[in-house]
Protein backbone atom coordinates (compact mmCIF):
# COMPACT_ATOMS: atom_id res chain seq x y z
CA UNK A 1 0.00 0.00 0.00
CA UNK A 2 2.85 2.36 0.85
CA UNK A 3 4.47 1.82 -2.59
CA UNK A 4 1.16 2.41 -4.36
CA UNK A 5 0.55 5.61 -2.37
CA UNK A 6 4.04 6.90 -3.15
CA UNK A 7 3.56 6.16 -6.86
CA UNK A 8 0.29 8.12 -6.89
CA UNK A 9 1.95 11.04 -5.12
CA UNK A 10 4.85 11.12 -7.57
CA UNK A 11 2.42 10.90 -10.52
CA UNK A 12 0.49 13.91 -9.17
CA UNK A 13 3.71 15.88 -8.81
CA UNK A 14 4.81 15.02 -12.33
CA UNK A 15 1.39 15.92 -13.71
CA UNK A 16 1.55 19.27 -11.92
CA UNK A 17 5.03 19.94 -13.34
CA UNK A 18 3.89 19.04 -16.86
CA UNK A 19 1.25 21.77 -16.78
CA UNK A 20 3.25 24.62 -15.26
CA UNK A 21 3.36 26.40 -18.65
CA UNK A 22 -0.32 25.78 -19.38
CA UNK A 23 -1.89 29.18 -20.00
CA UNK A 24 -4.85 30.77 -21.74
CA UNK A 25 -5.18 34.31 -23.10
CA UNK A 26 -8.59 35.44 -24.35
CA UNK A 27 -9.38 38.55 -26.37
CA UNK A 28 -13.06 39.45 -26.68
CA UNK A 29 -15.52 42.32 -26.22
CA UNK A 30 -14.98 45.12 -25.13
CA UNK A 31 -11.98 44.97 -27.48
CA UNK A 32 -13.03 46.79 -30.66
CA UNK A 33 -15.13 44.78 -33.13
CA UNK A 34 -15.51 41.62 -31.05
CA UNK A 35 -19.25 41.16 -30.60
CA UNK A 36 -21.21 42.31 -27.60
CA UNK A 37 -22.69 39.19 -25.93
CA UNK A 38 -26.16 40.79 -25.96
CA UNK A 39 -26.37 42.53 -29.36
CA UNK A 40 -24.13 40.37 -31.52
CA UNK A 41 -26.68 39.98 -34.35
CA UNK A 42 -26.15 43.63 -35.28
CA UNK A 43 -22.36 43.34 -35.36
CA UNK A 44 -21.54 41.56 -38.60
CA UNK A 45 -18.49 42.84 -40.48
CA UNK A 46 -17.77 42.77 -44.23
CA UNK A 47 -14.84 42.76 -46.67
CA UNK A 48 -13.79 46.38 -46.00
CA UNK A 49 -14.02 46.07 -42.20
CA UNK A 50 -10.90 44.02 -41.48
CA UNK A 51 -9.08 44.59 -38.21
CA UNK A 52 -6.21 43.48 -36.00
CA UNK A 53 -5.88 42.77 -32.27
CA UNK A 54 -3.12 41.88 -29.83
CA UNK A 55 -3.09 39.13 -27.20
CA UNK A 56 -1.60 39.56 -23.76
CA UNK A 57 1.97 38.34 -23.32
CA UNK A 58 2.31 34.76 -22.05
CA UNK A 59 5.55 34.13 -20.16
CA UNK A 60 7.52 30.89 -20.18
CA UNK A 61 8.47 28.41 -22.87
CA UNK A 62 5.55 26.21 -23.88
CA UNK A 63 5.91 22.87 -25.63
CA UNK A 64 2.68 23.33 -27.61
CA UNK A 65 0.54 26.32 -28.51
CA UNK A 66 -2.49 27.14 -30.62
CA UNK A 67 -4.66 30.06 -31.67
CA UNK A 68 -8.42 29.45 -31.76
CA UNK A 69 -10.92 31.96 -33.12
CA UNK A 70 -14.64 31.74 -32.40
CA UNK A 71 -16.70 32.94 -35.35
CA UNK A 72 -20.39 32.97 -36.29
CA UNK A 73 -21.90 32.30 -39.71
CA UNK A 74 -18.78 31.42 -41.69
CA UNK A 75 -20.16 30.39 -45.09
CA UNK A 76 -16.92 28.75 -46.13
CA UNK A 77 -16.57 26.13 -48.84
CA UNK A 78 -13.39 24.62 -50.25
CA UNK A 79 -15.10 23.93 -53.58
CA UNK A 80 -17.04 27.14 -54.20
CA UNK A 81 -16.71 30.91 -54.17
CA UNK A 82 -17.95 31.04 -50.58
CA UNK A 83 -16.63 33.14 -47.74
CA UNK A 84 -12.85 33.14 -47.25
CA UNK A 85 -11.83 34.86 -44.01
CA UNK A 86 -8.02 34.82 -43.82
CA UNK A 87 -6.30 34.80 -40.42
CA UNK A 88 -2.68 35.98 -40.21
CA UNK A 89 -0.33 36.67 -37.31
CA UNK A 90 2.82 38.72 -36.85
CA UNK A 91 5.93 36.57 -36.35
CA UNK A 92 8.47 38.54 -34.30
CA UNK A 93 11.47 36.39 -35.32
CA UNK A 94 11.02 37.24 -39.02
CA UNK A 95 9.33 40.63 -38.56
CA UNK A 96 6.58 39.59 -40.98
CA UNK A 97 2.88 38.78 -41.17
CA UNK A 98 2.23 35.08 -41.83
CA UNK A 99 -0.98 33.59 -43.25
CA UNK A 100 -2.24 30.93 -40.78
CA UNK A 101 -5.23 29.86 -42.88
CA UNK A 102 -8.98 30.45 -43.13
CA UNK A 103 -11.81 30.32 -40.66
CA UNK A 104 -13.59 27.00 -41.07
CA UNK A 105 -17.19 26.63 -42.10
CA UNK A 106 -19.73 26.88 -39.30
CA UNK A 107 -22.97 28.34 -40.64
CA UNK A 108 -25.32 29.91 -38.08
CA UNK A 109 -23.45 28.66 -34.99
CA UNK A 110 -20.53 29.85 -32.90
CA UNK A 111 -17.54 27.57 -33.47
CA UNK A 112 -13.78 27.67 -33.04
CA UNK A 113 -11.26 27.33 -35.85
CA UNK A 114 -7.92 26.28 -34.36
CA UNK A 115 -4.48 27.03 -35.82
CA UNK A 116 -1.45 25.19 -34.41
CA UNK A 117 1.47 27.47 -33.55
CA UNK A 118 4.84 25.71 -33.70
CA UNK A 119 7.97 26.74 -31.77
CA UNK A 120 8.73 29.52 -34.29
CA UNK A 121 5.77 31.39 -32.72
CA UNK A 122 6.81 31.12 -29.06
CA UNK A 123 8.72 34.43 -29.06
CA UNK A 124 5.65 36.14 -30.56
CA UNK A 125 3.42 34.57 -27.89
CA UNK A 126 5.82 35.80 -25.18
CA UNK A 127 5.60 39.32 -26.64
CA UNK A 128 1.81 39.29 -27.13
CA UNK A 129 0.68 37.74 -30.42
CA UNK A 130 -0.70 40.19 -33.01
CA UNK A 131 -3.52 38.75 -35.14
CA UNK A 132 -5.33 40.08 -38.24
CA UNK A 133 -8.48 39.02 -40.08
CA UNK A 134 -9.06 39.69 -43.80
CA UNK A 135 -12.84 39.29 -44.05
CA UNK A 136 -14.34 37.85 -47.25
CA UNK A 137 -10.95 38.20 -48.94
CA UNK A 138 -12.16 37.31 -52.46
CA UNK A 139 -14.78 40.06 -52.76
CA UNK A 140 -14.78 43.87 -52.94
CA UNK A 141 -18.46 44.37 -52.09
CA UNK A 142 -20.73 43.27 -49.24
CA UNK A 143 -21.26 39.61 -50.15
CA UNK A 144 -20.33 37.59 -47.02
CA UNK A 145 -20.13 38.78 -43.41
CA UNK A 146 -18.86 37.32 -40.15
CA UNK A 147 -18.92 38.00 -36.41
CA UNK A 148 -16.08 37.11 -34.02
CA UNK A 149 -16.63 36.41 -30.32
CA UNK A 150 -13.23 35.33 -29.01
CA UNK A 151 -9.60 34.90 -29.99
CA UNK A 152 -7.89 32.42 -27.68
CA UNK A 153 -4.25 31.37 -27.27
CA UNK A 154 -3.75 28.12 -25.36
CA UNK A 155 -0.46 26.50 -24.37
CA UNK A 156 0.51 23.07 -23.07
CA UNK A 157 -2.87 21.38 -22.98
CA UNK A 158 -5.06 24.23 -21.74
CA UNK A 159 -8.74 23.90 -22.59
CA UNK A 160 -10.85 26.26 -24.67
CA UNK A 161 -13.70 28.33 -23.23
CA UNK A 162 -17.23 28.19 -24.60
CA UNK A 163 -17.15 29.62 -28.17
CA UNK A 164 -20.28 31.72 -27.55
CA UNK A 165 -19.94 35.38 -26.55
CA UNK A 166 -19.74 35.78 -22.80
CA UNK A 167 -17.64 36.61 -19.77
CA UNK A 168 -14.18 35.10 -19.16
CA UNK A 169 -12.17 34.92 -15.94
CA UNK A 170 -9.97 37.91 -15.13
CA UNK A 171 -7.14 38.32 -15.65
CA UNK A 172 -7.46 36.91 -19.16
CA UNK A 173 -3.96 35.41 -18.94
CA UNK A 174 -3.70 32.77 -16.26
CA UNK A 175 -1.78 29.61 -15.52
CA UNK A 176 -4.66 27.19 -15.83
CA UNK A 177 -3.00 23.83 -15.34
CA UNK A 178 -0.76 24.85 -12.48
CA UNK A 179 -3.62 26.45 -10.54
CA UNK A 180 -5.84 23.40 -10.98
CA UNK A 181 -3.14 20.97 -9.89
CA UNK A 182 -1.63 22.86 -6.96
CA UNK A 183 -3.82 21.02 -4.40
CA UNK A 184 -2.72 17.66 -5.83
CA UNK A 185 0.95 18.61 -5.62
CA UNK A 186 0.58 19.78 -2.01
CA UNK A 187 -1.26 16.58 -1.08
CA UNK A 188 1.40 14.48 -2.77
CA UNK A 189 4.15 16.17 -0.75
CA UNK A 190 2.24 15.54 2.51
CA UNK A 191 1.79 11.85 1.64
CA UNK A 192 5.47 11.43 0.81
CA UNK A 193 6.55 13.12 4.07
CA UNK A 194 4.09 11.06 6.11
CA UNK A 195 5.33 7.79 4.55
CA UNK A 196 8.97 8.71 5.15
CA UNK A 197 8.25 9.21 8.86
CA UNK A 198 6.42 5.88 9.00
Amino acid sequence: MKIKTNCLAVAALLLGAAYTNAAVDIVQNPQPYFVDPVNWQTQYRYWNQDWSWTHGAIAGTPTTASLSISAYDVDWSATSAGEHDIISAYRVSTASWVNLGELGGANNIWAFTTFTLDSSWFTSINAGLQVHIDIDSTHTSNVWAVSLAKSVITTDGSGLPDPNPGVVPEPSTYVAGALMLLPFGASALRIIRKNRKA
